[in-house]
């Protein structure tokens, strides 16, 4: 009998406009899966995510489709999968539809990476890791048979840096984070920084103040369009520091004090590293992210595309609340890293394997 195990296919996309975000959860997938001796083969419409797939050791084909049209590629995903054999898709996308996944079901097994729950998807198996979905809510709308389901915080899919960590929550706020996930579209960090560095702001709080002396630490994803502007304010303001082609996040994560963030993934890594956390919405699927502030795990911004100035004014009045408790900062980041163990990755992989 063959040990020979099968290669998984994940069908992804990143870009200028939905940023990196479902690459870097299916690389960390794939990561669980290599180490279990499994093949992985990146698919995608495009090469805009090549370099940074390829960077991680995955192999990648393209499909020279359009992104965001994947009625259209129906017909050469399934003549690829048939021609390769695919025991396996896993797909990762919001664009997907009711006909593109039900095709592309005839012809393998498809497990679908979701956390909208727009229909009901004709696919074998759904993973949802919010820490706030129920499966209940996708089994009401699903005819029989239903769909196997993954729902929850046990398969967050995070990378093994993110596992077993130990935070200590300093006294005083030196350091804050910036990450606005692999476009900032809005240009929400060049934004914020002018805010902190404007010594004009009128306050009585003597913490607005400080805000100026604070040591940055910026991540610049990988499709932002503004790295010129922040890197005259860089040049300007020497404790403003950039970062890019990050492959060690979870360092920045527990050295800095306080994190400022889009929703999305990356708030569940500053869970498991206990990052006192900022939250904003930049992104239409982010628009669950009060949820944590309602919850006690962060503080809500809101939503930058609706209200810039209201949700900028609200980071500046957050920013002095965890500056001035230390007591909140502690019960925040404990809360944080109750929710998250870091090895998700790991059981979608075995469950990826295990069908």
């Amino acid at each position: 009998m063959s040990n020979l195990k099968p290669t998984i296919y994940i069908r992804v996309d990143g870009n200028e406009i939905i940023a990196t975000g479902h690459v870097m959860r299916c690389l960390s997938i794939a990561v669980q899966l290599k180490k279990m001796g499994c093949s992985v083969v990146f698919l995608t419409a495009d090469n805009k995510p090549e370099e940074l797939i390829k960077s991680r050791g995955f192999s990648i084909d393209v499909l020279h489709t359009v992104w965001d049209q994947m009625d259209d590629e129906t017909e050469i995903l399934c003549r690829y999968l048939n021609e390769h054999n695919a025991s396996v898709l896993m797909i990762d996308s919001y664009q997907v539809t009711h006909n593109y996944l039900d095709a592309l079901s005839r012809v393998t097994k498809v497990i679908y990476i979701d956390d909208l729950n727009r229909f009901p998807y004709p696919v074998h198996t759904v993973i949802n890791y919010s820490v706030w979905a129920r499966e209940e809510a996708y089994a009401r709308i699903y005819p029989n048979p239903l769909p196997r389901f993954l729902i929850g915080g046990s398969y967050i899919p995070l990378r093994e840096e993110f596992a077993h960590i130990k935070r200590t929550i300093n006294p005083d706020v030196n350091t804050i984070l910036i990450t606005m996930g692999g476009t900032d579209s809005y240009n929400v960090i060049g934004k914020l920084l002018y805010k902190f560095f404007d010594q004009t702001i009128p306050s009585d709080n003597e913490h607005n103040q400080t805000l100026p002396s604070m040591e940055y630490h910026v991540i610049v994803g990988i499709f932002n369009q503004n790295k010129e502007e922040l890197y005259a304010l860089a040049k300007q303001y020497p404790n403003i520091h950039l970062h890019e082609n990050v492959s060690n996040m979870s360092d920045y994560m527990r050295q800095c004090d306080i994190a400022i963030s889009a929703g999305g993934s990356t708030l569940y890594e500053l869970c498991a590293c206990g990052t006192p956390t900022i939250v904003m919405e930049i992104a239409d699927n982010q628009n669950g992210a009060k949820t944590w502030q309602d919850h006690d795990y962060m503080l809500y911004a809101g939503n930058i595309a609706k209200e810039e100035e209201t949700c900028l004014a609200a980071c500046l009045s957050h920013l002095n609340a965890y500056i001035n408790n230390y007591q909140l900062r502690r019960s925040f980041s404990e809360r944080m890293q109750s929710l998250v163990d870091g090895k998700g990755a790991g059981r979608i992989a075995e469950y990826l394997l295990s069908i």
